[in-house]
């Protein structure tokens, strides 16, 4: 008999008006544990509600979820702005650089089967590298690798020519027109969508497989989605994919024909409104997944239940600190940011460029994890879980 056993029997016998209490609290808690009260989910709603009425996104999809099943979730907004098509829980948008934290974790899982080192140089598992010092693998998963990080706003193709896209093509490409790295790799950490495409690469030549049949295979077909999620590098279903958009009178829409074809990518404007055709980026392993809030939450789910092919030792490597050469400390794992709110520490990625923005989290300790999908252009983080989060931890 364990101890809890042993205390029900011993007051058993003295009070049995407290035993009943004692059972029906026990029974109740983790239920009551799990709901928020009417004020916190009311002023999330309001707040979720505002980011449309007040013009940051047509759309909007929201959950928050524990490790087990999802706690609040919020959808609102339009798909499709002209039409009024409304999101739903099952409307997919492109998920962008949060891709990176699955690319992480494909090469984290070749390096724990002995396929690759960590800290040996990346040339030694990618041809066509040849750069005086070569950055590790490690320096390219944290961001300390030295390579630069061109506008990629220019890296993308519409989704109906996908099938016509040659990954190792665009991959040469780039590496071509990059001769030499910016920095001494390990001396200070810049943020490089380069040094992901790189990373994709090494998955491919190691493994021998595509690096989307890769990631596919080892990292999301072990989630076993169901229906109602989504996780994949290809718009599975157009009708069911959010429009991206960009505010019609906005400083970066005036600069888009700078850096793609507005006639091939941009279709119309409606309320305030621009919209852009459905597209993809050229770089699979930086920013290519589709998804939707529920499929990422699923994501992050496993990730907290040490799910395959998540183990203990893949995850503490993916989200242990990393450092410069002098020892220092950087915010960044390997592709996982850290960071606290209300005295919890989370890890996350945001992702956002052409019509989409987004940001995950997980909160390891509380066992929470939450996720938010907009469909309008960000190119910089826009902290929305740090109040929407803040008002349900």
């Amino acid at each position: 008999m364990n101890n809890s056993c042993c205390f029900l029997v011993f007051d058993m016998r003295k009070n049995k008006k407290y035993v009943c209490l004692l059972v029906l609290v026990t029974i109740y808690m983790p239920v009551l544990y799990a709901k928020f009260s009417s004020d916190q989910e009311s002023t999330a709603r309001a707040f979720l509600a505002s980011l449309i009425a007040d013009k940051k996104t047509p759309g909007v999809q929201y959950v928050f979820a524990d490790k087990d099943g999802i706690l609040f979730q919020f959808t609102a907004g339009y798909a499709d702005v002209s039409s009024k098509q409304p999101v739903t829980e099952q409307t997919t948008f492109n998920g962008y650089s949060i891709t990176k934290t699955f690319t992480a974790a494909a090469v984290v899982k070749l390096a724990l089967e002995g396929k690759i080192d960590l800290d040996a140089p990346i040339e030694r598992y990618v041809n066509g590298l040849s750069y005086k010092q070569s950055p590790t693998v490690r320096q390219t998963l944290q961001h300390t690798a030295g390579f630069p990080n061109p506008n990629p706003m220019s890296w993308v193709h519409l989704a109906d020519q996908d099938d016509e896209f040659d990954d190792t093509n665009f991959f040469r490409e780039v590496i071509k027109d990059i001769p030499k790295l910016d920095f001494e790799p390990g001396i200070k950490s810049v943020y490089s969508n380069v040094g992901y495409l790189v990373l994709g690469q090494l998955i491919t030549e190691v493994s021998g497989q595509s690096y989307e049949d890769y990631v596919m295979k080892e990292i999301i077909a072990p989630l076993a989605l169901n229906n109602d999620q989504t996780i994949s590098y290809h718009i599975e279903n157009p009708e069911n994919h959010a429009y991206g958009y960009i505010r019609r009178w906005n400083w970066l829409n005036m600069l888009l024909g700078f850096f793609i074809d507005r006639e091939k990518f941009l279709v119309s404007s409606d309320d305030g409104w621009t919209r852009f055709n459905h597209i993809l980026v050229n770089g699979k392993p930086y920013g290519g997944l589709v998804g939707n809030a529920t499929g990422f939450s699923r994501y992050s789910q496993a990730i907290l239940r040490r799910e395959e092919p998540f183990t203990e030792q893949l995850v503490k490597s993916m989200w242990q600190p990393g450092t410069t050469n002098n020892g220092q400390a950087i915010r960044r794992g390997l592709a996982w940011f850290r960071g606290t709110l209300n005295g919890k520490t989370y890890f996350m990625h945001s992702g956002g460029a052409g019509g989409y923005y987004c940001e995950m989290r997980i909160y390891p300790d509380d066992n929470r994890v939450s996720m938010i999908m907009t469909n309008n252009t960000g190119i910089s983080d826009q902290n929305y879980l740090d109040k929407i989060d803040g008002i349900l931890l």
